[in-house]
């Protein structure tokens, strides 16, 4: 594996610009790509995407022994690190739980766990704010932003297609 794609790759571009009936290749290549150990994504993306009442649901549920991974050994130690980084470096309770509860965190963990580039659309917040009493960031945690502190690569899915040269044609 080289990749690991977060549940925004597959929502932004069912929803937008790689819409099932505009862009089928698109949709065919994160299959093969699955099937070539290129890419793949935690089983917490797949239970994010199965909540969906779409396509994309009944598409996820149709490719999820190709796509989407549970964690191993290696997987949760990392997951645990980045709680306790979460826990202990970011302030508001509220941002910590809406994080932890979803697949970013265990996006990452994958990521950290196996040497993955992360494929995310969430964009990074370019400045983190800190409390200067408690030297906590402030605010909503981004994958982008967690990927830095864990020197963890990130690319947005129009990287990942250019890198790999995928033509959606």
């Amino acid at each position: 594996m080289d990749y690991c794609l977060d549940t925004s790759v597959y929502t932004q571009a069912h929803r937008s610009y790689y819409a099932f009936d505009i862009a089928p290749p698109f949709w065919s290549a994160l299959v093969t790509l699955a099937q070539n150990g290129t890419i793949m994504s935690p089983i917490a993306v797949y239970d994010e995407l199965k909540e969906g009442k779409d396509d994309l649901k009944q598409w996820a549920k149709e490719y999820h022994e190709i796509l989407f991974i549970e964690p191993d050994t290696k997987v949760n130690e990392a997951y645990r690190q980045v709680v306790e980084f979460a826990n202990g470096r970011y302030q508001d309770q509220h941002w910590i739980r809406e994080f932890l509860k979803g697949a970013d965190p265990w996006v990452i963990a994958h990521a950290m766990a196996y040497d993955l580039t992360v494929v995310t659309m969430e964009g990074v917040k370019n400045t983190e704010n800190l409390d200067k009493s408690t030297g906590r960031f402030i605010g909503e945690i981004k994958i982008p932003n967690m990927c830095s502190h864990f020197e963890i690569k990130y690319v947005s899915t129009y990287e990942l297609l250019r890198t790999l040269k995928i033509k959606l044609r």
